[in-house]
Parts: C-alpha cells; sequence; structure tokens
C-alpha cells in the first residue's frame, strides 16, 4: 500500500485502512484480546500524529520536540497497515518461559505499549519485554534495565521475544543498558529476540553487541567474565 509522506491526507488513509481492517480505533474497550489492545494502539498513535500536524500549521516552537515521537508513531502505524492481522498477532516460536518458579525483581506495568518483568534465575537476572520500546515506553525500558544493573546480577538476559516494535528510542536505551552492563563487568544477552529486534540490529549494524541466546536456560548458562567487576 502506497501512502504519502506524514500529512493530513496521510493519515487519513491509514486512519481508513486500519479501520477496515480492526475497526475504529478507540482508547479503552472491554475486550481482553489482541484486536482491542491494536485499536489503542491505533488511537494514541492518531492523536498523537494529529497534534503534531496542527502544531506544524500553526507553526509553534512545540514542532520540534514533537517530531521525533510523530515519526516513530508514523512507524508504527504503517506497520499495522502493513503486516497481516495474523502477522501482527504472532507470537514467536522460539519463546519458552522462564523457569517456575522464581524471585520476581519488578513488573512495570505503566506503559500503555510496553510491559516489563524482571525475575532472578539463579545469579542471573531475566528482564522481559512485551509490546513497543518506542518514544513513550523509553522510560519503562530504561528504568527496568536500570534497576535490574543496580542489583548486580552475574548476568542480565533480556527476553526481546515479545517486542514487536523496536524505534531508534528503544535501540538507543538498550545500547546505554549495554554500556553500563559493560563497565560493571555484568554480560548483558538476549533471549529469543523477535524478527522486528534482529532486523534493527542488522540495520543498524549492532548486532554483534548483543549476544544472544534461544532460550532463557541458556542465556543464564552464558559465560561469566573471569576478572572481578569494577
Amino acid at each position: 500500500m502506497h501512502v504519502d509522506p506524514m500529512s493530513r491526507e496521510g493519515l487519513e488513509r491509514l486512519r481508513t485502512v486500519l479501520a477496515e481492517r480492526i475497526g475504529v480505533p478507540v482508547e479503552h474497550g472491554p475486550d481482553p484480546g489482541r484486536v482491542e489492545p491494536l485499536r489503542r494502539q491505533v488511537f494514541h498513535a492518531v492523536t498523537g500524529i494529529d497534534a503534531y500536524l496542527t502544531a506544524v500549521e500553526a507553526g509553534s516552537p512545540a514542532v520540534v520536540s514533537l517530531r521525533a515521537q510523530a515519526v516513530d508513531l508514523w512507524q508504527v502505524l504503517l506497520r499495522l497497515a502493513a503486516e497481516p492481522l495474523e502477522a501482527a498477532d504472532a507470537t514467536p516460536a522460539t519463546r519458552v518461559p522462564p523457569p517456575a518458579p522464581v524471585p520476581r525483581i519488578e513488573q512495570d506495568g505503566g506503559s500503555t505499549c510496553l510491559r516489563s518483568e524482571t525475575v532472578r534465575v539463579g545469579g542471573a537476572l531475566v528482564c522481559s519485554f512485551s509490546g513497543d520500546m518506542t518514544l513513550d515506553s523509553g522510560p519503562v525500558a530504561a528504568r527496568a534495565l536500570a534497576t535490574a544493573l543496580e542489583h548486580r546480577p552475574d548476568l542480565l538476559a533480556v527476553d526481546m521475544a515479545r517486542v514487536e516494535l523496536l524505534t531508534s528510542t528503544g535501540l538507543n536505551v538498550m545500547l546505554t543498558a549495554r554500556g553500563r552492563a559493560v563497565d560493571t563487568g555484568i554480560p548483558l544477552v538476549l533471549v529469543a529476540p523477535s524478527r522486528v529486534t534482529v532486523r534493527v540490529l542488522e540495520l543498524t549494524g549492532t548486532t554483534a553487541l548483543f549476544p544472544s541466546c534461544a532460550t532463557t536456560e541458556d542465556a543464564v548458562r552464558y559465560p561469566r567474565p573471569s576478572a572481578p567487576r569494577t
């Protein structure tokens, strides 16, 4: 589907296409299934882009601060419009839940588009993300990773199997966490990264910075550094 660059006309076309596929975007809904969260996601994306376009039309200085978020939201709408609904609902086959029971360190559902949970598995911590790592949800991801590193685990495993969208903001959060992990000698390993995550790492040339394991069990057995951590 051809869509014009971000504009009122392009936004209306995307909104029409998505309304035909998943129904009219809504902010809240009773359906706990997959379609209702998609509608809410579309609602928030359309609202954010509309605010940006309004600022552009008014010549507001707020355009500068709103542009990055609007670009992220525009990519969300393009992805949802291009992918079959079944693909958007797919869960990677490599997903393997962590061993249970395990102590929960932190759980954060403060973002409508990203949830995080951190649990301890032996001397390692496993931080799992589900949803979209974007400008809006960046603080959720950053807080979860920073808190995990503050516990000084032997290893930090980041489960990316359920990450459906990874923008530049999400990647920068991951790079910042990796830098902190390197500084303290804590190995940081990805667990079953989703196709979206793998693609972003490939396009940005950062794949080599993030060792990857297929399962949580493999990740917690990843070799630890022999030198003492600083």
